[in-house]
């Protein structure tokens, strides 16, 4: 890639909804056994899915760690799964590596939050893990009020709101309110 953060979408779709092998060579570095492991890549994502759909939402190019952050949708249908496809939203960290002025994926990293994951694998309990994840972050706060009223610790003694726009940061403002 010349140009990652523009070029990165249709690299993540040919990787992974690619209609035939060849498109996937540039995933497996030549050398001993990797014809094994393309074939492994191709028929994996074809064994578990006989479609995938991907949308590359937003791309984030990090030039001083050499790395790309992708927001992802993907639609992935496990094979005779009786349950409809549902969304699921991830986060792809690419870390790259210049080789003769080009840019390679040299590491990926795939990050999904729970009820996502979920929403992949079986879509029907994807709504009670996002219960489940309410109902912990509600036993989150009432605790965090018990202890603050047993004097354990107070938010307005340790965090103020601070206004980052009046430092001449403009991509940075306050999400604090009173």
């Amino acid at each position: 890639m010349q140009h990652p953060s523009s070029e990165v979408g249709a690299v993540v779709s040919l990787l992974t909804a690619a209609a035939a092998p060849d498109i996937q060579k540039a995933a497996v570095t030549p050398g001993p056994g990797s014809r094994e492991r393309l074939l492994g890549i191709y028929q994996w994502y074809r064994i578990m899915s006989p479609h995938i759909d991907i949308t590359v939402k937003s791309v984030v190019h990090d030039t001083d760690n050499n790395t790309l952050l992708l927001d992802v949708v993907q639609m992935f249908h496990i094979r005779f799964s009786p349950f409809k496809p549902a969304p699921s939203r991830l986060l792809v960290r690419l870390t790259l590596r210049e080789e003769n002025g080009l840019q390679y994926i040299a590491f990926q990293e795939d990050f999904y939050h729970p009820d996502e994951f979920m929403a992949l694998l079986l879509p029907p309990l994807a709504p009670v893990i996002r219960t489940g994840l309410s109902v912990a972050a509600t036993m989150s706060h009432i605790h965090a009020k018990i202890g603050q009223l047993l004097g354990f610790w107070s938010i307005g003694s340790v965090l103020q709101p601070v206004d980052y726009r009046a430092s001449g940061n403009p991509s940075s403002t306050c999400n604090y309110s009173e």
